[in-house]
């Protein structure tokens, strides 16, 4: 509960994560409770001036109307029309799939400090290098999606991360979906879904779900 108000803190300008716990602590757990207070009681907070608290106050209450004054757009779910070869390819990839090792760095599962993702060993005496009994088995090529659907989302759709509105206007809607990036604030998302639903464009990671 803590870290998402702090998230959601965080997308009011001149609000670190440091500013934001201190916010935070003061009680301030939304930016609708930030737009409620004045100037002076955010201010009168530890470690906020009254410069910031301005600017943090003038940013919440932009934040808030922009929200109250956006529209809900109705959208239907949008598909792609795959041909019999396509869906083919894709129904084997998915059995393939849910047969496949997970491909993990020697060792990640006995070290914190090792990340849980594949890295090809290198060391001379690694056990998983030598393909030896119980370890990881090693990335090769016979383990690869087919080459017509590689990369493709399940859905079939060609998978594009956007940043912003301008590159979901980029997008091509017969063929390519947008995946909104991990690092996109949620103001900013909320614009980018709308463009999105007015283009016709399929968001794979929406905030608003659609039914």
């Amino acid at each position: 509960m803590e870290d998402e108000a702090i998230k959601q803190l965080t997308t009011i300008e001149g609000v670190g994560k440091a500013k934001a716990k201190i916010l935070y602590d003061a009680g301030f757990k939304t930016i609708e409770s930030v737009k409620k207070a004045n100037e002076d009681e955010i201010a009168d907070i530890k470690g906020i001036g009254e410069k910031l608290a301005q600017k943090i106050k003038a940013s919440a209450d932009q934040m808030v109307i922009e929200e109250e004054q956006a529209e809900i757009i109705e959208t239907s779910p949008v598909t792609i029309t795959l041909d019999t070869e396509t869906k083919r390819l894709l129904n084997i990839r998915k059995k393939q799939k849910s047969k496949k090792p997970t491909f993990k760095q020697t060792d990640s599962h006995k070290k914190k400090k090792l990340a849980d993702h594949w890295r090809k060993p290198d060391g001379i005496h690694n056990k998983t290098r030598y393909s030896k009994h119980g370890k990881c088995p090693l990335v090769e090529a016979g383990y690869g999606s087919p080459a017509a659907v590689r990369g493709l989302h399940p859905s079939g759709f060609e998978e594009i991360i956007v940043n912003n509105i301008k590159e979901v206007e980029s997008l091509k809607t017969d063929r390519q979906a947008g995946r909104i990036a991990r690092t996109v604030g949620a103001r900013k998302r909320s614009l980018i879904e709308k463009k999105a639903a007015e283009l016709g464009l399929k968001i794979l990671n929406p905030a608003r779900k659609v039914d």
